[in-house]
């Protein structure tokens, strides 16, 4: 009499490809996690900036007083001061990477003055890098003498894809940074 045991564990070579089958799935989760975190990190501290910048620029016209606006890429902060004072410290995302090309070369440290009629003293771009170094977002910063507004234009990166946090300084003040090829202009609200 033959008797039929029907083995009911998995082989080792069923385990095996279920864990890469797992490991694979648990990987393209991660980059997507990660992808999605970036998008939101990007959109939060780009929208912190134009807020804070809009914030101060508003004070200024209606109070008539002048604010100084200290931006430490070193220390990822924002710092607000009225006669020497700590008014306000915004903090940036550490992940993310910052810079101001002005006057041909790098400012981790970069001080603009708010003025009476709620404009900024300088004009002048910010550029925002993903975590991988890549410039995702450019927020220029345009001042007019006639418009007591503060403008700011805010781009998004659409297929600019050889500018990184390396070269954003040949790319700034190259001919290409002037056609605008590569950016999407994010609609004003």
């Amino acid at each position: 009499m033959s008797i039929n045991i029907k083995n009911r564990g998995l082989t080792f070579l069923e385990t095996i490809v279920s864990l890469a089958i797992i490991l694979l799935v648990s990987s393209f989760l991660f980059l997507k996690i990660t992808k999605i975190n970036e998008k939101l990190d990007l959109e939060k501290n780009r929208r912190l900036i134009q807020t804070t910048f809009l914030k101060y620029t508003n004070k200024s016209f209606y109070e008539k007083k002048r604010y100084l606006i200290e931006i430490n890429f070193l220390e990822n902060v924002l710092i607000i001061t009225q006669n020497k004072l700590p008014i306000e410290k915004i903090v940036l995302s550490n992940k993310l990477k910052y810079e101001i090309p002005y006057e041909k070369k790098r400012n981790p440290k970069f001080n603009v003055e708010t003025t009476n009629t709620g404009n900024l003293s300088k004009a002048f771009t910010i550029y925002i890098f993903g975590y991988k170094n890549q410039v995702e977002n450019k927020l220029a910063f345009y001042i007019f003498k006639r418009e007591k507004i503060l403008k700011i234009n805010t781009y998004l990166n659409n297929g600019l894809k050889d500018v990184n946090y390396n070269n954003i300084l040949e790319y700034h003040y190259s001919s290409e940074v002037e056609n605008k090829e590569g950016w999407k202009k994010e609609e004003d609200n």
